[in-house]
This record gives structure tokens, C-alpha cells and sequence, in this order.
């Protein structure tokens, strides 16, 4: 099969990213052609690796011109001073969106050779589902959750996303939130969870005392929290540290709390690191205090990495990937007592450490690429089966 995942972009970092990247390597290792449309580009270097054999296309370069971007001709101008359809209801678009990225995706999609188109958010799916073509086999790959977006987004979506061949979600709980909102959808709507390679590193016999936290840093993301329990934590525990890993909009405010916390000794900013299995590897303790997780690409990479979990117990992957007491532990969204009672149990309860970190990896290999990948093929050619009929 020809197929195509059309992103907002490919350059930046983030788990919809990440995980496009995994499913598409995948779909090459199994034979079929793969192609990645970005909206936009906006660097030299992306921040996750590439597989070489995977082509990328670029529908607007937003650099300079002198470090490779376009020199825009004055219709194209005008267009870029025109808001983009996406941005008339709301839905987050593509980086540098206008008419003149409207234009850009209408004509690709008008154009595409592929077997089979993916999206991979709701801007991208309702491009799908506004200026697809019939005859390509369109799929929408939501990587947030229907009950997250607000309602006018929510109503877009059920009315634009009956055009569409599938809906794909990362969750069981999703798919049904889909079903229930398009109760006359005559499409596909199934859940494919997200694909996480396994970790490329042994555990080491014996690991630093140290707690890990990594993400984009964001206010929902939790990890103010997460700070102000391990604050606690270190006073009964100094010998403990707390390295967050990320980059992002609340950097500046969480290295402000890590200051008037006065842990800058004990609680490290890491910035971003690719990949992070063998961070997660190096760590006695994971948490993922996130307000939200659609899936939890991080929840699946720490467990595969061996780290005992600990996740906030909020919609939706979380409810679907953690068993409370036997792979992970829950604690309450916001709730600082609980995640810093959480912290002080397994940090002086090794052999609880122990049995959640051989439960994770159990849980994780449900994740691998070559589990998930099948999946993502029997749905394509189904969908292509039901077009030639």
C-alpha cells in the first residue's frame, strides 16, 4: 500500500510526533510505501531521528529563505494575511496556518497518489474530511480525546468527520465516546493504541536513587506538583533526587518553583532528551502527574523501561494501561499528599518497586511496534477491500 500521515509538523517534539514516526518505520519494515506530509517546517534538524527511507514533504518552510525557507510570491502574501478555515472554528492548525496553508494542504490532497491518507490530530483530519478526495481512503487518527475539545470544536468534528473512512482512537474508552457523538457514522471507528519500541538498554542491576519525570512542560503536565511532593519527600529522604526531562511554554515558571522551593540541589531540569528509554532506565521511580493523558506514550515507555510508575488516574490511557497496585500506582490529579505518600512507599518498599517494574515490562510488550503495526494494516486493507467491492 501507498500511505500517508499528513502532520501539523514534523521538526518539533511532542508523543503524536513520536508516535507517527514509530507506526510509519513499521509500515516500511513491513513492505508498504510510506510518506510523512508536514504542514510546516520550521528548522534545519528535527528532534527526533528520521528513518531515512521514510520521504518527507514539506507544504510550507517557514525559515528564513537564507536558511532554506520560501521567498513568497505577493498572491501567496495575501494569502498568509488570510486566516485559515481551521482557525474560523477554533481548531488548532498547523504552525504558520492561513488560507495560504489551506491552499497548500487543499491542492496536496486533490493531488496525493496515496492508498490511503492519515491524519493525526483534528486539524488535520477535518482537512482530510473538507478537501480529500473520495477515492483515497481517508483516515482520522485522533491522538487527544473527543470529551477534551471544547464544543464548538466537538460539533465541527461530528458533523465534518462522517465524510471520513475511519476514526482511529488510542483508546477503547474514545472509541466510544465517537460512536456515541456519530451515532449515524457509517465509517469505521476502532482503537489502535499507540506503538512505543521497546527500550534499547538493559536496566542496570542496581540504579541511583533517583525519581523521573519527562514531557512537555506544561501547567497541565502536572509536574509543579510533582515538585512540591518531592520537596517534602527530601526532607525524610535526602539522599533522593528529582530529574524532569522536556522542554517547553512552563520551563521558566518550574524552574522559579525549584528555586523557592530551595531543591535546586536536589530537584534537576534536564531539557529534552531523544529517546528517553534509557533515562527511564536509569530511574528508581517514574511519575507521570499529567492533568490529562489521551494515551500515555510515557506511562508504556517508563514501564518498558523497567521503572516502577507512579501516573495521576485521569482520562483516558491511564485508566486503560494502569492496574492500581499491580503494574502502577494511582494518585489523585493535583493532589500533592497522595503523590508525595506514593513517593515515600516505594522508595522505602524495594520489593513493591520491584513487582510493579515486572508487571510494566509485561504491560509494555503489549506496545512494541511489531504488536501494534498489524493492526493499523488490517484496518488500511480492509477499508481498500471495501472500496474495490
Amino acid at each position: 500500500m501507498r500511505i500517508e500521515f499528513l502532520v501539523r509538523t514534523i521538526w518539533g517534539m511532542g508523543g503524536t510526533i513520536r508516535t507517527t514516526l514509530n507506526t510509519a518505520t513499521s509500515l516500511l519494515d513491513l513492505g508498504h510505501e510510506v510518506s510523512i506530509v508536514t504542514c510546516a517546517r520550521n528548522k534545519e534538524v528535527s528532534d527526533f531521528e528520521i528513518d531515512p527511507r521514510i520521504e518527507v514533504h514539506t507544504l510550507y518552510d517557514l525559515r528564513d529563505p537564507a536558511e532554506g525557507g520560501e521567498t513568497l510570491s505577493p498572491a501567496d502574501e495575501a494569502l498568509l494575511a488570510r486566516p485559515s478555515v481551521l482557525k474560523k472554528h477554533e481548531v488548532p492548525g498547523p504552525p504558520g496556518d492561513s488560507a495560504l496553508m489551506d491552499q497548500r494542504v487543499k491542492h496536496h490532497l486533490r493531488t496525493t497518489t496515496a492508498d490511503v491518507v492519515v491524519g493525526t490530530n483534528a486539524g488535520m483530519n477535518l482537512y482530510l474530511a473538507v478537501y480529500g478526495r473520495r477515492r483515497t481512503v481517508r483516515v482520522a487518527q485522533e491522538h487527544l480525546y473527543l470529551d477534551l475539545y471544547k464544543p464548538g470544536i466537538r460539533g465541527w468534528i461530528t458533523s465534518k468527520f462522517g465524510k471520513l473512512d475511519a476514526i482511529v482512537t488510542t483508546t477503547e474508552i474514545d472509541a466510544e465516546a465517537y460512536r456515541k457523538a456519530i451515532p449515524g457514522y457509517r465509517g469505521v471507528v476502532e482503537c489502535v493504541p499507540n506503538s512505543v519500541p521497546a527500550c534499547p538498554v538493559e536496566r542496570p542491576a542496581h540504579v541511583e536513587n533517583v525519581i523521573m519525570a519527562g514531557g512537555r512542560i506544561h501547567r497541565k503536565k502536572g509536574f509543579d506538583t510533582l515538585a512540591r511532593a518531592f520537596a517534602r519527600v527530601a526532607d525524610r529522604h535526602p539522599d533522593w533526587k528529582l530529574r524532569i526531562y522536556g522542554r517547553g511554554p512552563a520551563e521558566k515558571q518550574l524552574q522559579q518553583l525549584v528555586e523557592d522551593l530551595r531543591q535546586t540541589d536536589r530537584i534537576e531540569l534536564m531539557g529534552p532528551v531523544a529517546p528517553l528509554g534509557p533515562e527511564w532506565a536509569k530511574a528508581a521511580i517514574a511519575v507521570v502527574p499529567s492533568d490529562f493523558e489521551s494515551f500515555g506514550l510515557t506511562i508504556v515507555e517508563a514501564m518498558g523501561a523497567g521503572a516502577p510508575l507512579i501516573c495521576t488516574r485521569v482520562p483516558n490511557g491511564p485508566l486503560e494501561l494502569v492496574d492500581h497496585e499491580t503494574n502502577g500506582l494511582f494518585v489523585g490529579k493535583k493532589d500533592r499528599k497522595s503523590l508525595e505518600a506514593a513517593l515515600i512507599r516505594l522508595i522505602e518498599d524495594p520489593s513493591l518497586r520491584d513487582k510493579l517494574a515486572d508487571a510494566g515490562r509485561e504491560t509494555a510488550r503489549r506496545f512494541e511496534p511489531d504488536q501494534v503495526v498489524h493492526r493499523h494494516v488490517d484496518l488500511f486493507e480492509r477499508l481498500l477491500a471495501n472500496r474495490s467491492r
